[in-house]
């Protein structure tokens, strides 16, 4: 079946609820969305649509990738994998958002020169009054090698850049970071376009992260052109990292004339990691347990237009851990997403979801 043939019913959905106005809304209001709550929000600078619907088109594109560093030798090892650009269609509406999107042919035509990558990726971006959340599962197959071509290492390959299908990972982790000025400033604004930051406002944050990583391949990771310019430490085939800590940072909305905006939101955070190797680079068997320090990085920003219908708005969100291997060598890996969003708030309640909250909130 198509891909496109998915996406038709749900834009036809999309389409119709445009059209659907409350019987008792007086005529005069039908251009302006009335606010019948607002979340907690000091009204004045952030006004809260999450009690309509919320529908959205979007282009995104999802990140992923490893590097091995040796800074005494000033030398990065980079692995990305072959990702896809999605067409979407999504909705949001009290404290639930679906999108579904599709990697369609003609938004991805150079994919097969780079080599091809099986994946599956599920990053969930929660955004409350109070929270900031990421959690985020991948895993991924088929991967490329940045900055080198495939004669600098000296291999045979039908590819534009040096790829390897048998080199495998998985990820899962969560973050989650508490927003201290959460009257006067929402994420939801600039990230799930269901919200309007009417004036410029920030917040400090504090919270903490825990991941897992695993990595292998079918031989080293570190290419035989390259082991002579790299500590002997990283070179491994596989290994597995665990990394807890809390981290802290600052997030800041600057708004100009009510409607444009621009987001910006850094955190950074320090714990401990235990990592594994194989083969260990001294004794040629795999290591056991090692503790050393981690470190974990998240940025976030978004810019656009909003306002009481329509949000136009492009964002990024990243998340990177880096553990130390030794005094110079390093093990980082990052992933994140880049989506283009269309958003229009539609004057629409869904009288079934409204009935369950109200079944729990009477529990």
């Amino acid at each position: 079946m198509s891909p496109a043939r998915h996406l038709f019913p749900l834009l036809a959905l999309f389409v119709r609820a445009s059209t659907v106005q409350a019987q008792d809304t007086p005529a005069a209001d039908t251009v302006r969305i009335r606010i019948v709550q607002n979340s907690g929000y000091d009204s004045t600078y952030v006004l809260d649509y999450t009690h309509i619907v919320t529908g959205r088109v979007y282009l995104s594109t999802k990140t992923n990738a490893f590097q091995l560093l040796d800074r005494e030798a000033g030398e990065v090892l980079r692995y990305r994998p072959n990702n896809r650009v999605n067409l979407g269609l999504g909705a949001s509406y009290r404290a639930f958002t679906l999108n579904i999107g599709i990697g369609f042919g003609f938004l991805n035509r150079d994919a097969p020169e780079k080599g091809d990558t099986d994946y599956l990726d599920a990053q969930l971006n929660y955004f409350s009054r109070r929270f900031a959340t990421n959690v985020f599962f991948q895993v991924y197959r088929g991967y490329s090698i940045d900055a080198y071509t495939p004669r600098e290492l000296g291999w045979e390959s039908p590819y534009t850049r040096p790829y390897r299908a048998d080199v495998f990972q998985a990820n899962a982790g969560i973050s989650s970071l508490y927003i201290f000025n959460n009257q006067r400033f929402s994420y939801r604004a600039a990230f799930n376009q269901d919200a309007w930051q009417r004036r410029s406002a920030g917040s400090f944050l504090a919270g903490g992260y825990i991941t897992f990583y695993t990595l292998e391949g079918d031989s080293s990771l570190m290419p035989t052109a390259l082991q002579q310019r790299f500590d002997p430490t990283l070179d491994f085939t596989g290994a597995n990292f665990l990394d807890l800590g809390v981290m802290g940072g600052y997030a800041h909305t600057f708004v100009v004339q009510d409607h444009w905006f621009l987001t910006l939101s850094a955190a950074a955070g320090v714990g401990g990691s235990t990592y594994s190797t194989s083969p260990d680079p001294v004794n040629g068997a795999s290591t056991r347990g090692r503790l050393t320090p981690g470190y974990h990085a998240q940025f976030r920003s978004a810019t656009g237009y909003n306002s009481r219908r329509t949000c136009v708005a492009l964002s990024f969100n990243a998340e990177g851990v880096m553990c130390a291997l030794g005094e110079a060598e390093a093990f980082q890996w990052t992933v994140g997403n880049l989506r283009f969003n269309v958003a229009h708030r539609f004057n629409t309640r869904v009288r079934q979801v409204d009935a369950v909250i109200r079944g729990i909130q009477d529990l």
